[in-house]
């Protein structure tokens, strides 16, 4: 608009200056003076049109302002600080990322802020799409005028459905890391201390740290689209639509690997592949009483003081069998409550998760959590397991189908293998669900 502006101001100096001529002067240049005149009144059409464009630029933000306010409402939870961001991310759209990606420029405006703002100071910028991108805020109800010409009454598009992730109710923190080799060490050999007779020294005792590290193994998920079917959707959700199944299918597919990960490359190490099985359950289907001794067997006075520090997540099978499961014996009426009920109630956890493993050989295995250390329990919150990141989506791919008005974008996470800080705080726990 400046430039324009600044364009404008020159030819009316120039014309201004031709115009004092006079006569002969004058008449030569007419045509000079002439060609002046058109472009003037081609740039003062131009500035209009700018005009008209900012103002509705200044408007859809000011719009978008407003959504995000309303979309991601905190009703008074959240500092100013975290209230510009989530409205930063309101305003920013995912498909500004992939058009950047296909022209190989960066991104501007607000998606430009939102890498910005993502950024953490002494780690490698943001330059794909930051993570937060890809929450989705709650759908809400609009009023669109009706077109002059109705197509497709298309009702706002549904998502897939994803399991609830395992990993985050077994304490499993994702922290970022920088780049290189992820480390963590845990006192695995204490110090002793010991009462002694007066004027006796202690005996010095030497402390082991056991470090565990990990590298980085990548996630990928895959969108393909045409140009055709991107201009011929016809429906305001798609681009929060979009953005959700990406990322559910990522976390779908992250939240498998950290649960049954077998560690060979390229997959990651999950929690069971590190666990140790324990000896096989006795013949004979789980009953009442097995679930019972599952769950007490987690009481070790350290990481669970009571059952209700103890929590177990199981296969679908296994759990269906605990619905059906009753305390009653052969010419015994002990209560009709169904043990699924009946952990409710008294533990800290059970529930079932389409992730874990299906049964082999008749047994289902399940995971044990001592969580009354954990941040998922009442104590201060020590970390009992974790699974690095390096914080990195990209795009790749803009110019393959570029010939077929095709589009492939891949996204990508970098992960580490789950390591178990705390490897106490869990067990495998093995139920016989069939005979």
């Amino acid at each position: 608009m400046s430039e324009a502006k600044q364009r404008n101001g020159e030819l009316v100096q120039q014309m201004g200056e031709l115009a004092k001529l006079e006569g002969k002067a004058f008449a030569k240049r007419r045509s000079e003076y002439d060609e002046l005149e058109r472009k003037h009144a081609e740039l003062i059409n131009e500035l209009g049109d700018l005009e008209r464009r900012l103002r509705a630029a200044e408007r859809a933000e000011a719009d978008a302002l407003a959504d995000a306010r309303t979309l991601f409402a905190d009703d008074g939870v959240l500092d100013a600080e975290q209230r510009e961001r989530l409205e930063l991310r309101g305003r920013a759209r995912l498909t500004e990322y992939f058009r950047a990606a296909t022209s190989g420029k960066r991104v501007a405006g607000a998606e430009r802020e939102l890498q910005e703002a993502a950024s953490i100071e002494g780690m490698p910028p943001v330059t794909g799409i930051p993570i937060e991108l890809f929450d989705v805020p709650q759908p809400r109800a609009a009023v669109t005028e009706a077109p002059a010409t109705v197509g497709v009454n298309l009702d706002p598009i549904r998502p897939a459905v994803f399991a609830q992730s395992i990993a985050s109710r077994l304490g499993i923190e994702m922290p970022r890391v920088m780049s290189g080799t992820y480390a963590t060490g845990t006192i695995t050999t204490s110090q002793e201390a010991e009462a002694l007779a007066k004027s006796a020294a202690p005996t010095a005792t030497a402390g082991a740290i056991t470090v565990t590290t990990a590298t980085p193994k990548r996630v990928s998920a895959r969108l393909e689209l045409t140009l055709e079917d991107i201009a011929a959707v016809g429906v305001g959700n798609f681009e929060s639509i979009l953005r959700q199944n990406l990322m559910l299918a990522l976390g779908d597919q992250l939240d498998d690997q950290m649960i049954n990960g077998n560690g060979t490359a390229p997959n990651l190490r999950g929690i069971l592949t590190t666990l140790n099985n324990p000896d096989p359950p006795e013949a004979g289907v789980a009953d009442f009483d097995d679930f019972v001794a599952a769950f007490a067997s987690g009481v070790d006075g350290l990481w669970a003081s009571t059952v209700r520090d103890v929590a177990v997540v199981a296969n679908p099978e296994t759990y269906k069998l605990s619905v059906k499961t009753f305390r009653d014996a052969t010419g015994q009426d002990l209560g009709d409550t169904a043990f699924s009920d009946y952990a409710m109630e008294k533990y800290g956890g059970w529930w079932t998760n389409k992730r874990m493993p299906d049964k082999a050989n008749h047994i289902a295995p399940a995971i044990l959590y001592r969580m009354g250390r954990s941040a998922m329990g009442a104590d201060p919150g020590m970390r009992t397991a974790v699974c690095p990141h390096w914080g990195e989506i990209s795009i790749d791919d803009p110019y393959t189908g570029s010939a077929k008005a095709e589009r492939y974008f891949t996204v990508h996470v970098l992960l580490g293998d789950v390591i178990l800080v705390q490897p106490d705080a869990y067990a495998q726990v093995d139920l016989r669900v069939s005979a």
